[in-house]
């Protein structure tokens, strides 16, 4: 049977091009997967040296179409309003700042991902942000619109409301959306303080809110 050299060279060729284009794929999931595997260890790990937020920007400017990308935009805003939390807790320092690039990464968010998987975490977030800037009214818009996006995103994941050293504040539990703005409701109605406030949501949250199975 005659082989036609020509076809073979074609063929040869195309299977390095297949080759090659599974390669760089499975490099391009692997790297960004990396970059939001380094930054989330540096977040868990309670650093505020921004570092964490330089491993999200690279990830999100160089695989701005991954799906890791949509998680290192919602752990941007995660990762500042944590910021905050720590500097208030360990040095009594007040980083409004560190708030104003929580919201700004958050909004941006909900812009880019309207069903996103962090959707309705992101309004909770967001949510806590303005009860500590004593914005209560904004408060209960944020949970109202979250309330309003649960057919999109059921649960709210939370490990706790706000950082702390306490073992007892942590949920790790997710919550049902709907739910859970319900409570912020009942909190806002009693007009606390926002430490509070936020006993009181961590109070209701141990016990309405189950580790996913």
């Amino acid at each position: 049977m005659f082989v036609n050299p020509r076809s073979v060279v074609k063929k040869a060729l195309l299977a390095c091009l297949l080759l090659l284009a599974t390669t760089q794929t499975n490099v391009f999931a692997q790297t960004a997967a990396q970059l939001l595997r380094h930054g989330s260890r540096y977040q868990a790990a309670d650093d505020t040296s921004d570092r964490a937020p330089e491993l999200y920007r690279q990830l999100i400017k160089q695989y701005p179409q991954s799906a890791e990308a949509e998680s290192a935009q919602y752990f941007l805003g995660g990762y500042y309003s944590r910021k905050f939390f720590i500097l208030e807790g360990r040095n009594q320092v007040e980083d409004w700042g560190s708030l104003n690039r929580a919201e700004e990464a958050l909004y941006a968010y909900l812009e880019r991902y309207p069903r996103g998987f962090y959707l309705a975490d992101s309004y909770a977030t967001l949510s806590l942000i303005a009860l500590r800037r004593n914005y209560r009214d904004k408060a209960l818009s944020l949970w109202t619109k979250m309330k309003n996006v649960a057919d999109k995103d059921k649960k709210v994941y939370i490990y706790r409301l706000t950082w702390s050293t306490n073992p007892d504040d942590v949920i790790k539990g997710y919550c049902d959306t709907k739910a859970l703005a319900e409570a912020g409701f009942n909190v806002l109605d009693q007009k606390s303080s926002f430490g509070d406030t936020i006993k009181g949501l961590t109070n209701w949250a141990r016990s309405n809110c189950r580790s996913k199975t």
